[in-house]
């Protein structure tokens, strides 16, 4: 009876890296039931107000909240790794959407309303494909700086959206600049009696965000707002509300668009799959690690992705990773997804007989729902961290703000993903070489300049390169490693090159240490290679460097290296060479006590014939007669 389960979970491990359920559902107990309920009534109770607003914000009718909520909960429950994050609709995502549609279809119409569900359906594909592709390492060319400065400048898009549902103005059109000059035009339009509304939804929601923040205070208001509007018949009196919300949920269908359509929307359903991806990798691996389980980066590509093809099928729109429910999922208690599948069921209960409670919801309480969300997103003490720590990144995270608010959103991530990808190959173009010197007490090599005292051998320039060598840096590491040359304060006879982190050498690469050997060569100094990965050291042959270089310019360690120096270099001044034997005998000590503990044996070996060599040049290498 026993061997059961063990085959049982044998068989399952497999198919839980396609079917992350069968990792946790197995392992549910009944016992859990009550704290997951706990867990899915606060998903629910935040997810209800927060949707209804950012499908507004989509330029989608409420409703279509509903359609998307309980299939992108429960396909990202069962295809998902995190057992605490929440899919949901989010402001980043409702912007993106909207901001791509718009170039296709009127805000509201049944057409925009298709494309919508469509984009959701591409990006979908496209999530999916690049984590079969498994292309989850993607979000890590994605800078955390430049994210912090889109999701500002989104914000603030966001917000000058919405402050005039808040103030019962007619919204302007065209970049953050131009609505906020149409709407400091307008203040004089401003309807007073949505006004009271909207401060006070905002008002509400602030004080018990401030002293009750266990109370789902978006729900609360927009209980209360809902409420009054219907007691006090307000509607009749200016105050725009949200109207008939139909009952019911939608079944699948395939969104009437074209193959034209599908082009237009294409940009914005990468940009969608990018940033749903960026934002919920990094809160997933957070949860992951504080509950000591893993994610995979290429599963949640597939997670996402199904969440967004399955809201699409049913008329929904795109969704994303809400950290705010996750957290709260979190704290609630919850262990596996099973409060995912609870709050899919609760939505559509909701969906399916509440929906006319809805009727008499201000506009203006939505807006005050969304502006207060969009506040949090507008990370002031991250961007005074990137200035204190570092300018460029500051000012990455600034181009990428100002692009949102200058150029609108799409365009803006572009030019984001545009500066991340640039300044990643900025960086490495840059030729950063350390030189190195023997760190004392050991037989290691160091960074002469974090390291103190360190051993130096006359004549003996050894550089590393500390990014891996390739077209982009090649002819600028060239020039580098000639300039220490030429800026040395004693003459140098060889370098050594480091090249351990250089671990895939191009053709470019190659030709470069051809190159500096010849300019080398010139001023009479000898080119040594120390640490050459297989790889590097296959191209190197192809290319005919390896032919070109001397007997014994080849080193497998730099400690080699150093040596195959000393060995060559006979004649020193009786100066450099009280230095030298001064090291040798220290790292002939070194060599004793790291063979005398060494239980390898070829280790072993390797270390007696550099004790051999020592002592062989200790004993015939002295100063000038």
């Amino acid at each position: 009876m026993s061997t059961h389960p063990q085959r049982h979970t044998s068989h399952a491990r497999p198919l839980a890296r396609h079917l992350p359920f069968l990792a946790w559902l197995p392992a549910w107990r009944p016992s859990s039931l009550k704290r997951d309920l706990v867990a899915a009534l606060t998903i629910t109770a935040l997810q209800i107000p927060e949707a209804m607003a950012y499908a507004e914000l989509a330029g989608v009718p409420p409703q279509a909240a509903f359609y998307a909520g309980p299939v992108a909960l429960v396909l990202y429950a069962l295809l998902g790794t995190s057992r605490q994050l929440v899919v949901a609709i989010s402001a980043t995502v409702a912007v993106l959407s909207a901001s791509t549609v718009a170039s296709l279809a009127e805000s509201g119409t049944p057409r925009f309303i298709a494309l919508t569900a469509a984009l959701a359906m591409l990006a979908g594909v496209i999530s999916i494909l690049a984590g079969v592709l498994k292309l989850g390492r993607i979000a890590q060319f994605f800078s955390d700086s430049l994210l912090t400065g889109f999701v500002f400048g989104l914000a603030l898009v966001i917000a000058i959206k919405q402050v005039p549902k808040l103030l019962g103005i007619q919204a302007g059109s065209g970049n953050f600049f131009e609505r906020l000059w149409d709407l400091v035009t307008h203040l004089p339009q401003t309807h007073p009696l949505t006004l009271v509304v909207g401060a006070v939804s905002l008002g509400l929601l602030l004080v018990l965000g401030r002293w009750v923040p266990k109370l789902p205070a978006s729900l609360v208001v927009l209980v209360l707002g809902t409420a009054c509007i219907g007691l006090l018949g307000l509607q009749g009196h200016g105050v725009k509300v949200v109207g008939d919300i139909p009952s019911g949920l939608s079944g699948p269908a395939i969104p009437d668009v074209g193959l034209k359509d599908l082009l237009g929307l294409l940009p914005g359903a990468c940009g969608i799959a990018l940033v749903t991806f960026a934002e919920a990798i990094g809160p997933a691996r957070v949860l992951a690690s504080k509950h000591r389980y893993e994610v995979d980066a290429n599963q949640e590509l597939i997670g996402l992705g199904a969440a967004n093809l399955g809201a699409g099928l049913f008329r929904g729109l795109s969704v994303g990773c809400s950290l705010s429910k996750s957290a709260a999922n979190d704290a609630a208690g919850a262990r596996t997804q099973m409060p995912s599948l609870l709050a899919a069921a609760l939505l559509a209960l909701v969906a399916l007989f509440f929906t006319p409670l809805f009727r008499t919801l201000p506009e203006a309480t939505l807006a005050a729902i969304v502006v207060l969300a969009t506040a949090g997103m507008m990370d002031v003490k991250q961007l005074r961290r990137l200035f204190a720590l570092r300018r460029t990144d500051f000012l990455l995270a600034m181009g990428a703000l100002l692009s949102v608010l200058v150029l609108d959103v799409l365009p803006g991530l572009m030019v984001s993903v545009g500066l991340s990808v640039a300044f990643l190959v900025w960086r490495a173009s840059q030729p950063r070489l350390s030189e190195l010197g023997r760190v004392p007490g050991t037989l290691d090599f160091a960074d002469i300049h974090r390291r103190p005292a360190p051993l130096r051998v006359p004549g003996l320039l050894i550089l590393r390169p500390n990014e891996g060598i390739f077209f982009a840096n090649a002819t600028a590491l060239r020039d580098a490693v000639i300039a220490h040359v030429d800026q040395s304060s004693a003459p140098v006879h060889t370098v050594l090159l480091d090249l351990e982190v250089t671990a895939d050498l191009d053709v470019p690469g190659a030709d470069m240490l051809g190159e500096l050997k010849e300019s080398l060569d010139q001023r009479d100094i000898t080119l040594m290679l120390s640490r050459v990965l297989a790889p590097t050291q296959a191209l190197l042959d192809r290319t005919g460097v390896t032919d070109r270089l001397g007997d014994g310019d080849l080193q497998p360690q730099t400690l080699n290296g150093v040596i195959e120096y000393l060995t060559r270099r006979a004649h020193h001044s009786e100066e450099e060479w009280a230095l030298i034997r001064d090291g040798l005998h220290r790292l002939g000590e070194l060599v004793d006590e790291a063979h005398d503990s060494s239980e390898d044996e070829a280790e072993r070996r390797r270390l007696e014939q550099l004790r051999r060599t020592l002592a062989r040049l200790d004993t015939s290498h002295g100063p000038p007669k």
